[in-house]
Formats: structure tokens, C-alpha cells, sequence
């Protein structure tokens, strides 16, 4: 594998890295969701001013989020992030933690916690440049990328930060609220849940605008619609925070092909880490393999479902529910009629609680992050079950 050595991070890269890790952490406040906005209202994004009003509580969880996305706790610069008020300013800070390091430089994105334990997993920036630098070459007709992912996971840093600098050609970020005109030589970064939206009434695509999609699984009917509507190409990436990008295909229900850079290895994958150098991918799915650079997904080992692009254990909502003194027991399930999916729960109320129904509903929107709480709630005397005593699935209240 060559070694990619390419510019680092440049203040604008880092500004918009910040923003979005701000706006996310911002957002995973249930007091200030309300207020908070649009991530892309502004390009500096400003907190302790305003409606954005933080305890030392809140400024705490957001500077460490940012020390650890940059690696400031190993250069001694974490304490500045605590002082400063805005984005732009974070950005700066990042800067100089950077410069400072002496090492090769690299990132941690950090899962959202709903699978379990919240886990920070650090990448070498050399290793996700190699990977944008491979996609590059398969879409090396690219014009112009318009990024409607947030640029702080790794999703939207390898595409929307790396790949554009890797084709030399400039980046927009977006959002579904006020989008731009899309333009022949495009490729669109978004999420499956984006794309359906995107896919909706009778929008149609100039020639050769291409989109990727990442974070979930895409729903067939919507792939084949936005490629009736004009989209030149779809492309699907398989990965996870883990591992980066493991697998591709373009069109629906075809097996998915082994990305440069990454191998079978058995049942699993490989990814390559220097020249003659492999690690074993943390794959989370079973994967059956029809050769040795194609597989098809057979789903979640870990039985979690797929949730607004994140991965979310119905099991570990229902252990958050249960946090509230009125829970005895519940269940959850992805509720697949609406659209998009979300998840829905089943609770049972101690005797003595009856009562506390609206206290629960409350609890779950305000106690899980958005795609985690359920968007409809029964209650009920006991868990449904099967003949065979096993949770079984229950019918719209």
C-alpha cells in the first residue's frame, strides 16, 4: 500500500470538523434541542450566548468531546477547549494540538453509545487519507461534492473532508431544509434516510451527478427510484466507525466488492495497514461470500437494528426505559410501517404507577438521544408473548 502524504488539515477543514461536533453534542442536550437550530445556521457556531446558555456541566461534556476528537489530552492543549466560546475558536485550538503532537497525525470519532458503552476509536489520518485517495480514483470525474453528512464522524470526514481535497475539487455542505441546485459532475454525500427524502416527488438529476450513501442499509424501491429520477449512480459503502470503509456496490441486492486495501480473510476481512501488513476488520455483520472480493450481508451479529443512520440496541432501550421508577418491564422493536423506521416499546407500569404514563413518555424523549426513543409507546398489563411464552410483536394501539 503507498503512503499517502497530503496537506494537512486546513483551518477551514478543521472550522467545519468543529461546527458539526459542536452542533452534535449541542444537540444531544435535551434542554437545548428546541433552541439550537439548523447544524449549517451558521458557519461559527456560538455557545454561552444567546438561547445556548451552558452550566459548567454541559462546557465540560463539550470541551472533552473535542479534546478527544483531535487527540488534545495526549499535547496538554484539553484545558483550552474549555475556555473557548465558539467553533471557529475550537478550530484554532485543534490547530495547534495538532502541530504540537509530533506524531502522525490522527482522529477519534466516537460511537453514539446506544449499542452499549460509548467507545472512541482513533484512526490514523494517513490510513483514512489512503482510503479517500482510493475512492478518488473511481470517481475521478467528480466535479464538485456536496456533503450533507456531518464531517466530525467518520463517514462524513473521509468523504466530505478527505475525498474532496483528495480530487482537488471544492466541497459544499448542505442540508435537506435548503439545498442547492445540484449540477452535472455532482456527487452527493447522504444518508439512506436522506436519500429517501431526496428520492421523493418528481425531483430529477442533471447528467452525471453521482451519490453515496453510508451508515445503513439502503432500501431497494429507494435506490431504483432515484436512479429513474436521473441520477447518473449510487453507491453504497459498507463499514462502521471500526473499520472505514470496507465494501461497495451500486446497485441493489447485488453483492457488495471488497474496497481497495482490504481482503477475505475466512469469514471476515482484512484491512491493510502498511505494505505487506493486515489486520482483521471488527466486521458487525454476518457476511456470506460468494468469492473471494464478494459477499452479501446477512445482518447485524449483534442484533442491532438500523435507526436515522445509526446503530441502536433494542435492548440497551430498554434498559434506559427501565430507569424510570414506573417501568417494571418492556420491549422494544424496529416499527417498520412508518416511514423512515423508528423504533416502538412496549411497557409494562409497576401497580402502584399506573398513572405515570405521561411521566414515561417524557422520560424516553428526554433521557434517549432522537433515534432512540421510540416513536410510539403501548402500554399494557404484561410483555405480549407467543404460545411459546417467547416476546413476540404486537398490534398498533
Amino acid at each position: 500500500m503507498p503512503t499517502i502524504r497530503a496537506p494537512g488539515l486546513s483551518q477551514e477543514q478543521l472550522q467545519r470538523v468543529c461546527r458539526d461536533l459542536a452542533w452534535s453534542e449541542l444537540a444531544s442536550f435535551s434542554s437545548l434541542r428546541a433552541v439550537l437550530g439548523p447544524r449549517l445556521a451558521s458557519a461559527n457556531l456560538h455557545w454561552d450566548a444567546d438561547a445556548i446558555d451552558l452550566d459548567s456541566l454541559h462546557r465540560v461534556h463539550l470541551a472533552t468531546a473535542a479534546a478527544t476528537w483531535c487527540g488534545a489530552f495526549a499535547t496538554g492543549f484539553s484545558d483550552l477547549f474549555l475556555a473557548k466560546r465558539c467553533s471557529d475558536d475550537w478550530a484554532q485550538v485543534m490547530q495547534r494540538s495538532r502541530a504540537a503532537s509530533g506524531a502522525a497525525p490522527s482522529v477519534t470519532f466516537s460511537t453514539s453509545g446506544s449499542t452499549g458503552t460509548r467507545k472512541h476509536i482513533r484512526h490514523q489520518e494517513d490510513f483514512l487519507r489512503q482510503e479517500a485517495a482510493d475512492w478518488a480514483v473511481l470517481l475521478a470525474n467528480t466535479r464538485r461534492v456536496v456533503n450533507c453528512v456531518a464531517t466530525h464522524h467518520i463517514y462524513g470526514f473521509i468523504w466530505g473532508v478527505l475525498l474532496p481535497q483528495a480530487l482537488g475539487v471544492p466541497v459544499l455542505d448542505a442540508e435537506l431544509s435548503n439545498l442547492l441546485p445540484a449540477q452535472s459532475g455532482d456527487l452527493w454525500v447522504a444518508t439512506p434516510d436522506q436519500w429517501q427524502w431526496l428520492g421523493r416527488g418528481s425531483r430529477t438529476w442533471p447528467a452525471h451527478v453521482v451519490g453515496v450513501s453510508s451508515t445503513a442499509p439502503m432500501p431497494g424501491p429507494v435506490h431504483e427510484t432515484l436512479l429513474t429520477q436521473g441520477l447518473a449512480r449510487l453507491i453504497q459503502v459498507y463499514g462502521s466507525t471500526e473499520t472505514s470503509g470496507l465494501a461497495w456496490r451500486d446497485q441493489p441486492n447485488h453483492a457488495y466488492c471488497l474496497a481497495a486495501g482490504r481482503q477475505r480473510a475466512g469469514d471476515g476481512i482484512q484491512l491493510q495497514t502498511g505494505a505487506g501488513q493486515w489486520a482483521a476488520a471488527p466486521v458487525q455483520d454476518e457476511l456470506s461470500w460468494v468469492d473471494a472480493q464478494h459477499f452479501h450481508l446477512l445482518g447485524r451479529a449483534d442484533q442491532s437494528v438500523q435507526v436515522g443512520g445509526h446503530n441502536v440496541s433494542p435492548q440497551w432501550v430498554v434498559e434506559q426505559l427501565k430507569l424510570h421508577p414506573a417501568v417494571c418491564e418492556a420491549s422494544v422493536r424496529l416499527d417498520t410501517q412508518g416511514e423512515p423506521a423508528r423504533l416502538k416499546a412496549f411497557v409494562v407500569l409497576h401497580p402502584a404507577a399506573a398513572d405515570a404514563q405521561a411521566q414515561v413518555l417524557q422520560h424516553a424523549q428526554s433521557a434517549l438521544p432522537w433515534y432512540a426513543a421510540p416513536s410510539r409507546i403501548t402500554f399494557g398489563p404484561e410483555l405480549p408473548r407467543n404460545a411459546m411464552g417467547k416476546l413476540c410483536d404486537w398490534p398498533d394501539a
